[in-house]
């Protein structure tokens, strides 16, 4: 929103392959890396069905024929593979491969386990690089509600709490200050960026992230789940496109040589297209007749020249080379870099005639129209001082905020179009007054609290018959806490027990500043406090329009200033304060707080999570149990086998088979206790992260930290201390 849609590039010759063959298996969407795992050739590695991982060795082929093609038998459903240099003594690449439950880095050269590590929330994607503070090269593993980093050893080097489920990572250095900040993308619409344990950016998105793309510099590629692809320059969107297929991977590569990396999609429906980093146009495409799996790139041949190779889901690999590097390989071109500039900018002036061309013809014919004189004449025209107001309420009758248009004189609104990310289902909303009208109010009901612009285009006409009309394109910012009505303290339900209370050194109308650029109906001039005596600087009430919830935020002058936040939901107390102090750049904060209805919640949760891990240990103890009578069947069964005893082997085998539908059973009992255990484990890591967005800083990354000592340790009493002060009073 808000940036041109790239243009497809007319004209463009199709990729032309330089190599491709087929891996004669199914390939798993996503779970494709590329590894040197002998230090020198690069090997094809990929997750298959049934639990097992394809490594495709072509340099091999010298020496054995047969051996172009290997598999890893992991024997678990395989959530995630990636390669790299974790352990730099060895010189060569391992393979980190994750699953459900667990964490495998493996040494394909030495067919040795680097480390075996159990991961409790899960392995949901992985990544391979560097975090600042830390010296050796981390793995990093996104899971639930998590994010963990274990060093060649399997030591747990770095621990985060993220919004929701782990979707995406990725290492771009975002701020251009040399040392590379990790993206991560979870379920939740959310990218956050980390430099070491501070989030020094949250962005909002319109779907699940899915992948993740460093590009140049500090530019990285995105793509959403529901078909959209994009690129971020440093931590705003320079671009984005979308589309009605789903967009299954991302890849980065300096596709026509000019020291710039493109951005390389693969689709659901076969299609793999080449866009400029810099405005999102297609410069060249292919298609499969296959979903694309993956996107990778490597010196595959040995030559010295990068590759993109791309991998469908039926196990079919193609190859291409830049553009320069053969331009009977590439993607279709062997036209100079100044060459290919120069045509972009005619391209460009000549779609920018064609765009002013029709505007000419259409006043033209509105001239025309109006000489030709007669009672019709002027249906088309509206006065020229007509203006279209915009503006915003909250309804609390509806609990919705309305969008208010109004023309400036008699003109109606025939139509109105409104895009905007996270308001309406397909991020575009239109309306049809019947009858035409000069004022139309558009019910908007935000799920999330977040500043959204609007771009809003209405047709006006003179009447209701005009037969042209005028259209007003324009943009309106809804505030973040929109959804908030503004209320007298006497109208409140009640009012809460939940507060968050943090010294704030800043003047009142800094605060009111903040508010009326956060919240609707605010007034420009900050009312005198009612409560002087009490030393009340400001007070404001609000009534929540999406449950009903009061909401109150006061500033006294005590200490040099007080201000306390009043709700039952904690999460709500937390964007409070981030966008505070987001909006007045306060980079450290402390706070206490206590929310009792939240915090017994809580204490239900942890008690869920020691009884699933009571009977996880019961339930694996009583498999093993079933497992060991198993073994002890088989070998009696085959003593009888020999002994020609039928009628006994008969016996040992019935109850084999039912000993077998024992051990089934015991392990769909222990799956279903596993997936309410990853429940309350989110929850878990999602109250951490709460109690964290009450403070600002290293009070924040303190929280995080001690938050997870107390777990560790399993001391419930001082989790909640630390929750209500921000402090670890006990000196761990």
């Amino acid at each position: 929103l808000g940036v041109a849609a790239p243009r497809e590039r007319a004209g463009r010759a199709p990729m032309l392959p330089a190599f491709q063959f087929t891996l004669g298996h199914q390939v798993l969407q996503g779970l494709v890396a590329i590894g040197k795992y002998d230090g020198q050739h690069p090997c094809l590695t990929a997750g298959t069905t049934a639990g097992k991982v394809l490594i495709h060795c072509p340099h091999t082929r010298a020496d054995n024929d047969q051996n172009e093609v290997i598999f890893l038998n992991i024997n678990k459903k395989i959530t995630s593979v990636c390669t790299g240099l974790l352990n730099p003594s060895l010189g060569h690449d391992v393979l980190m491969v994750g699953t459900q439950t667990s964490l495998m880095v493996y040494d394909v050269e030495d067919n040795a386990d680097l480390f075996y590590k159990e991961v409790h929330d899960g392995v949901n994607v992985i990544a391979f690089g560097r975090i600042p503070n830390i010296s050796a090269p981390v793995c990093v593993v996104g899971g639930n509600c998590s994010i963990q980093a274990f060093d060649r050893e399997g030591s747990e080097m770095f621990w985060q709490v993220t919004g929701d489920n782990v979707s995406a990572l990725g290492f771009c250095d975002v701020d251009d200050d040399g040392q590379m900040e990790l993206v991560c993308g979870t379920e939740d619409f959310e990218m956050r960026i980390f430099k070491r344990e501070d989030v020094i950016k949250e962005i909002t998105e319109t779907d699940v992230v899915i992948s993740v793309q460093p590009l140049h510099r500090q530019r990285f590629a995105y793509a959403l789940m529901h078909g959209t692809v994009g690129v971020y320059d440093r931590m705003s969107r320079a671009w984005r496109v979308k589309s009605k297929n789903r967009v299954n991977c991302i890849d980065c590569l300096d596709f026509d040589n000019d020291g710039v990396p493109e951005l390389v999609a693969g689709w659901e429906n076969g299609k793999v297209e080449v866009r400029n980093e810099k405005t999102g146009e297609v410069l060249a495409k292919s298609y499969f007749q296959a979903p694309v799996a993956a996107l990778v790139h490597a010196d595959y041949r040995l030559d010295g020249r990068s590759t993109l190779m791309c991998l469908t889901t039926e196990g079919e690999v193609r190859g291409w080379l830049p553009a320069a590097a053969g331009g009977e390989h590439g993607g279709g071109g062997g036209q100079s870099t100044a060459d290919s500039k120069e045509s972009d900018m005619y391209r460009e002036l000549l779609a920018r005639k064609q765009e002013l061309t029709q505007e000419l013809n259409s006043y033209q014919e509105q001239v025309k129209q109006f000489k030709a004189g007669g009672k019709e004449a002027g249906q088309g025209i509206i006065p020229t001082d007509t203006k279209l107001n915009v503006s915003l309420k909250s309804n609390k009758t509806q609990g919705t905020v309305e969008l208010h248009l109004m023309t400036s004189n008699y003109s109606v609104i025939r139509a109105v179009v409104i895009f905007a990310e996270h308001l309406f289902e397909g991020e575009a909303c239109m309306l049809h007054p019947v009858p035409p009208s000069n004022n139309v109010i558009v019910q908007i009901a935000p799920s999330k609290d977040t500043q959204t612009t609007m771009q809003i285009k209405a047709m006006v006409g003179h009447s209701s018959n005009s037969v042209q009309y005028h259209v007003f394109d324009m943009s309106h910012v809804m505030p973040k806490f929109a959804m908030y009505h503004l209320v007298d303290a006497h109208q409140l339900p009640k009012t809460p027990e939940g507060y968050c209370q943090f010294l704030f050194s800043k003047r009142p109308n800094w605060i009111w500043s903040w508010l009326q650029k956060s919240f609707l109906n605010i007034e420009e001039q900050m009312p005198q406090p009612r409560g002087a005596d009490r030393g009340v600087l400001l007070e404001v009430s609000f009534i929540s329009l999406r449950t009903g919830d009061p909401l109150i935020l006061s500033m006294t002058g005590e200490q040099g200033g007080m201000i306390t936040i009043r709700t039952d939901d904690i999460e709500v107390a937390g964007e409070l304060v981030q966008d505070l102090c987001t909006f007045l750049q306060v980079t450290e904060l402390e706070s206490t707080a206590s929310f009792p209805d939240d915090m017994d919640k809580f204490k239900q949760v942890l008690m869920r999570v020691d009884e699933y891990n009571a009977v996880r240990l019961k339930l694996t103890a009583e498999m093993a149990d079933s497992a060991n009578l198993v073994k002890a069947l088989i070998v009696k069964a085959e003593d009888y086998r020999m002994l020609s005893d039928m009628a006994n082997l008969k016996k040992v085998f019935s109850g084999l088979q039912q000993t077998n539908g024992d051990l089934i059973a015991e392990y769909n009992k222990r799956a279903n206790n596993h997936q309410q255990l990853l429940a309350q484990l989110k929850d878990v890591n999602m109250m951490i992260q709460k109690a964290a967005k009450l403070r600002v800083g290293n009070a924040k990354t303190r929280v995080v930290t001690a938050c997870r000592n107390a777990i560790k340790k399993n001391n419930i009493h001082e989790l909640f201390q630390i929750i209500r002060t921000g402090q670890d009073n006990s000196g761990g």
